[in-house]
């Protein structure tokens, strides 16, 4: 009896897979912790810190849904380890997997961009109006507006190279080579 034909392998799909479960495994673990600091921390700590008004509205409710959301990031770590295991042994699945993850990932980057106004509002927000009006105050807040510049710069090249290193990689998982590394045998 005769073993199916094996497909041929590129060192591309191996490497991306192996660096993957690293990540992974990385992930899974820092959820873990993540997830043990929210379950140690109390609700009334939470609801004496959210109370204060200068408190920001979008750290109080990652606050509040700390619990939910260190789950939700498990789970994308424990799935994310499966897909680049799955892309390790060939499973078709688990390319599309990971190529939606790497779509989403690069979409995630640029929402990220959304949050930087809110946080540089955020912590000029927390000082009196007393202090901002005075040259101190001035001075603070031109510094919080340039490191502002800064951080949408920075972030908007990383999110963009990120986004073409993505692409990159999906477009060469969906091209003929390693396509077909994911075929199953006799098919």
């Amino acid at each position: 009896m005769n073993a199916p034909p094996s497909l041929p392998r590129t060192g591309m799909v191996t490497v991306m897979a192996k660096i993957s479960l690293l990540l992974g495994a990385v992930g899974v673990a820092v959820a873990l912790l993540q997830l043990l600091g929210a379950l140690l921390m109390s609700d009334a700590a939470v609801a004496a810190m959210v109370r204060r008004p200068e408190f920001p509205a979008g750290l109080a409710w990652m606050l509040e849904w700390r619990v939910w959301l260190s789950w939700l990031c498990l789970l994308l770590s424990v799935l994310f380890l499966a897909s680049a295991w799955g892309l390790l042994r060939r499973h078709p699945w688990a390319r599309w997997v990971f190529i939606a993850f790497l779509v989403g990932g690069a979409a995630l980057n640029f929402a990220g961009l959304a949050v930087i106004d809110p946080v540089f509002d955020g912590l000029i927000g927390i000082f009196p109006v007393e202090f901002l009006d005075t040259r101190e105050g001035r001075e603070f807040v031109a510094q919080m507006q340039s490191t502002r510049l800064v951080s949408w710069v920075t972030g908007g090249i990383g999110a963009l190279t990120l986004a073409v290193l993505h692409g990159w990689i999906v477009w060469k998982l969906c091209i003929a080579p390693a396509r077909d590394e994911f075929r199953q045998p006799g098919r």
